[in-house]
């Protein structure tokens, strides 16, 4: 019969198994993990629901706040565009700057939410300097992770590791503690990433360089996403059945699977010559709009569907040769790609009602590996989809702004930036300066320090509403931790803890306690390829010190060098969100990551262990 200690490996290892697979949701996987904990006998209830009240959990949560009224005033994007003006045209400024400016940024607020922020900079800087945006945005991810390393808020290991200490009654981590390693580490990302890195990411110019500087080519996504291929005409006879009917009520795309993109019609005597310039105007096509006779019709339909369409209604299509200037505007238009926590994931377009909840319509879905094909009504969006979206301005706008579920990445216009308000931005920053300066001297607890940055940036609307700031949380993430920490409690309630704590020491205890510290790092850097740091983090800080106590020796380094390999997991997509936001728009496969991502890997893990020691001393 399996012992708990048993019972509890084997729901640890299926947990990881199920972290590993795509398809599921990490949040989803560890809620089932505490169930099965708790129905198995092996914690209370008390002790299944205390993740729930940890003050890392609280702390997350609002930290999520903070970083959206730095995002919300425009103070972030601000700092994006300091890129701009610094780089020129130089390729090694543009690559210094995004890796220090994405560290700095990540260091105060969410890696996920700053790689959001910079990744549409990046991309139109790129084009600017007719650089592929691969070889930039893989850095910005890296960059990003390594910018957690540098502050106590940084990145969730961080606030885990800090817990970790004060739960086993040594004191807790300042602010800055983290800083001197993290320094290093970054100076060694930005080093191997322009000797090494870069290299190893050679990838030809942008061919779809804009004439406008900082945009891309319109007509290079539709070549891209196989758009021109399924662009019809049709024109609206003089006494057909249709005239008069609003495109709401013909519902040709659940009828027919057929779009109506754009209309031409002719100018009314009302419209001056001067305004139309030819006797025609143009409209984007909304389901209120009534046609009239003559009027002509740009269609987005297969081919199959459209001659069934055309029988069906009674209508004749017409060569593009004959319509003058009906054709895809370039500010309609946008490439956008889902973020690894988005709420669209496993959503068809039917469920989330993609149309009425964003105006705009997807032209095109380009699934991770695969060709773009036309969207059906029924495919599920899954994570690594790039999608070609049409519509108004505003709406595009509205969606470059809403970077919860989507991120735009490409657009012909410059990109959309949340507006800059000049009072709330100096308001955030002080209330931000102010967290930082509570945090160092530590006046208050750091969870009280940390509620009343959340208090003052909705105070101080720099995050415009209350209700904003509760979608700013990813509960994804706050569910993941408050259900995983109840795995490391079993561990130790079981024995588990101990048992690999005894297995890392007694197989390197002998070479010394560098040599312990070193296989606690190579093991949470594998644990952390396969599930996310913060999970990773969990299981084996109660390790750390625990072997430390073992061996005799403070344990202080040997939970810092579980907390930075648990954030170092450069090598797979799936090792950290930021890795896996860029890889549609950076065009990367797993090999790119393995192939720059492990040398990196091995490089920073030998240089935390040789620098480690010096700061925090056995």
């Amino acid at each position: 019969m399996l012992g708990e200690m048993e019972l509890v490996f084997i729901i640890l290892l299926v947990t990881t198994i199920c972290f590993a697979i795509p398809k599921f949701r990490s949040d989803l996987v560890s809620l089932c993990s505490l169930l099965a904990l708790f129905l198995t006998g092996v914690i209370t209830v008390p002790e299944a629901l205390a993740g729930f009240s940890s003050t890392v959990v609280v702390m997350l949560a609002v930290l999520f706040i903070v970083g959206e009224g730095i995002s919300q005033t425009g103070l972030a994007a601000k700092a994006g565009n300091l890129l701009v003006r610094l780089t020129g045209n130089s390729e090694f400024k543009l690559l210094l700057f995004v890796q220090l400016l994405v560290a700095i940024l990540g260091s105060f607020i969410s890696n996920t939410g700053t790689v959001a922020i910079l990744m549409p900079v990046v991309v139109s800087l790129s084009m600017k300097l007719n650089i592929h945006p691969g070889k930039l945005l893989m850095p910005l991810a890296f960059g990003a992770s390594m910018g957690g390393t540098l502050t106590l808020i940084g990145t969730a290991p961080n606030l885990l590791a800090r817990d970790a200490l004060i739960n086993h009654g040594f004191d807790g981590l300042s602010f800055f503690d983290f800083t001197p390693v993290g320094l290093v580490i970054l100076f060694t990302g930005i080093v191997y990433m322009w000797f090494v890195g870069r290299k190893l990411l050679d990838k030809p110019p942008y061919e779809g360089k804009s004439r406008v500087a900082d945009t891309i080519n319109v007509s290079e996504l539709l070549r891209q996403y196989r758009i021109d291929e399924n662009l019809h005409y049709v024109q609206v006879p003089a006494g057909h059945a249709i005239a008069g009917k609003t495109l709401k009520e013909l519902m040709w795309p659940s009828k027919h699977n057929i779009t109506v993109l754009k209309i031409r019609k002719k100018a009314t005597p009302k419209t001056l010559s001067f305004l139309s310039g030819t006797g025609f105007t143009q409209t984007l096509a909304e389901p209120g709009y009534m046609l009239e006779a003559e009027d002509i019709l740009l269609l987005y339909a297969d081919t199959a569907p459209l001659q069934e369409f055309l029988k069906d209604v009674g209508l004749e299509s017409i060569s593009r040769d004959l319509v003058e200037g009906l054709h895809i505007q370039d500010e309609n238009i946008a490439e956008v790609i889902l973020t690894p926590q988005s709420n669209l994931i496993n959503q068809s377009l039917k469920d989330i009602h993609f149309r009425d909840k964003y105006g705009l319509t997807v032209l095109s879905i380009k699934p991770r590996n695969r060709s773009a094909k036309l969207p059906s009504v029924q495919d599920q969006f899954q994570y690594g989809d790039a999608i070609l979206v049409y519509g108004k301005w505003k709406d595009l706008d509205l969606l470059a702004k809403e970077k919860s579920d989507l991120v735009v990445i490409c657009r012909e216009t410059t990109d959309p930036e949340t507006a800059f308000k000049p009072i709330r931005a100096v308001l955030s920053g002080a209330v931000l300066l102010l967290m930082i300066v509570m945090l160092v001297f530590e006046w208050v607890p750091a969870v009280i320090t940390i509620l009343i940055a959340g208090l003052l940036m909705i105070l101080t609307r720099s995050v415009r509403s209350t209700d904003q700031a509760y979608r700013a949380v990813n509960w994804n993430i706050v569910i993941l931790i408050a259900c995983m920490l109840p795995m490391a409690t079993a561990l130790e309630n079981t024995g588990g803890v101990a048992f690999m704590a005894d297995g890392i020491t007694s197989a390197l205890g002998g070479a010394g306690p560098i040599a312990v510290m070193a296989g606690l790092y190579v093991m949470t850097s594998i644990f952390g390829v396969f599930i996310s740091n913060t999970a990773t983090a969990v299981l084996f800080l109660p390790v750390a010190v625990l072997a430390a106590g073992e061996v005799g020796v403070s344990p202080l380094p040997f939970v810092m060098a579980v907390t930075y390999a648990a954030s170092m997991s450069f090598s797979t997509p799936v090792s950290t969100p930021p890795n896996a936001m860029v890889m549609v728009a950076g065009k990367y496969s797993f090999l790119d990551y393995m192939k720059v991502g492990i040398p990196l890997q091995l490089i920073v893990g030998i240089v935390i262990m040789l620098v480690l020691p010096l700061v925090f001393p056995f």
